[in-house]
């Protein structure tokens, strides 16, 4: 009897160790390292998914960014599709454009026959009138200080500045500048660029004044 009883009490000690023995199995062990890399996993899916919403933010943001400065491409050559160009040395005015040449450079003083070196510039002003400003009509205006004329054989500044002015004309006549689009007026010494108060002043309203006005301005 007694052997029997030692017999189950050794089953019952048996009991916490095959327990014991339990927490340490391979499977248990697997499991818990599959539950953690399992947590690892799911922070970076999570990471990875923020980093992408920023990415398709930043990427939005690139794109407004670059449709607006498309836009402001396209308003641009609009707006240069709108107003004419400019030639060297002309000056925008309303309906066209101005080019002013200094009397010295064109004439000698008190005639109004063109110098030799004078013809080189209205070639340019020519090639402008041709090609910048084909659909312009083309007015000449000549203009003095207020000196008085005494030895030069005109009448006076009035008579002088218009026959300036008819010189240039008749000039851009011979470089194809058509004759309906041409007009030559004089102005004396009344419409000065400065006052008449010193030989710098003067020698600035002693000029020739070329405009290319577009027919439906006038």
């Amino acid at each position: 009897m007694w052997r029997g009883r030692l017999t189950g009490w050794a089953a019952l000690l048996c009991i916490p160790v095959i327990l014991a023995s339990g927490c340490n199995d391979p499977k248990d062990q697997e499991i818990a390292a599959l539950r953690d890399e399992n947590a690892r996993l799911a922070e970076e899916l999570s990471s990875a998914r923020l980093a992408a919403d920023a990415n398709l933010e930043d990427a939005e943001t690139a794109r407004q960014r670059l449709e607006g400065a498309q836009r402001e491409i396209e308003d641009l050559r609009a707006l240069a599709a709108r107003e004419p160009s400019v030639g060297e040395g002309w000056q925008e005015v309303p309906g066209g454009a101005r080019i002013s040449l200094a009397s010295g450079i064109l004439f000698d003083s008190g005639k109004a026959t063109l110098k030799d070196s004078a013809k080189g510039t209205l070639d340019r002003v020519a090639t402008d009138i041709q090609t910048t400003y084909s659909d312009k009509d083309i007015f000449v205006f000549g203009h003095t200080d207020d000196t008085p004329i005494r030895k030069s054989g005109w009448k006076d500044n009035f008579e002088l500045s218009a026959q300036r002015a008819l010189t240039i004309v008749r000039y851009l006549q011979s470089k194809g500048v058509a004759s309906t689009r041409l007009v030559a007026a004089g102005c004396g010494e009344f419409r000065p660029e400065a006052p008449n108060t010193s030989n710098a002043n003067r020698a600035k309203n002693r000029r020739v004044e070329i405009f290319a006005i577009s027919p439906h301005s006038r």
